[in-house]
């Protein structure tokens, strides 16, 4: 018996026909042929993608390794989770979690504050893009130096598009300070 690897990442076959598949960031067809006394047969096999952050350089940085390589290539530097190489100040790590596309530097997530009319204890905080397949949490704190970051409560909430409006309705310290926590489940 003879095995020859025709495509695909296949890094050795045995004697016996044990295939043996180099590590994939996708799911990727492969094509092995084996012959057995004059006779040939070619077989065709899907490697699987078994873990979602294992592929070469990118392995263990908690981004998909298929997003990496969409928008990086195999094994860029550039792909890192803690590089900016569009220069938006918004590293990779963030904008996979945000839904922004990395390479782009108009591509970015943008919160502002703006009041109310008629009524002053009351902001609005406009951010945006937003999707539906991530959460959000608008949370505050009082100073910049100490205390915790906590959800803020009394808001309403109103979308349009891709931007998401929250209302803080209690918004009366002489100092308070926002932020949005995103999380893709």
């Amino acid at each position: 018996m003879s095995w020859n690897i025709l495509a695909g990442p296949i890094s050795s076959i045995s004697l016996s026909g044990l295939a043996t598949a180099a590590n994939v960031y996708q799911n990727t067809l492969a094509t092995v042929q084996g012959s057995f006394l004059g006779r040939t047969g070619t077989l065709g096999l899907t490697v699987l993608n078994v873990g979602f952050d294992d592929y070469g350089t990118y392995a263990g940085d908690g981004l998909p390794d298929d997003w990496q390589v969409q928008y990086f290539g195999e094994n860029n530097p550039a792909g890192g989770a803690g590089a900016d190489p569009d220069g938006d100040g918004q590293n990779n790590k963030f904008e996979y979690t945000a839904g922004l596309i990395p390479t782009d530097p108009n591509s970015v997530f943008r919160l502002r504050i703006e009041p109310v009319f008629a009524q002053p204890t009351h902001k609005n905080l406009l951010f945006s893009p937003r999707f539906a397949d991530r959460t959000y949490i608008v949370q505050f704190r009082l100073s910049l130096i100490a205390g915790n970051w906590q959800p803020l409560p009394g808001t309403t909430q109103a979308d349009v598009g891709l931007e998401r409006t929250v209302t803080d309705l209690n918004a009366v310290e002489p100092e308070k300070f926002y932020r949005v926590e995103i999380t893709k489940p």
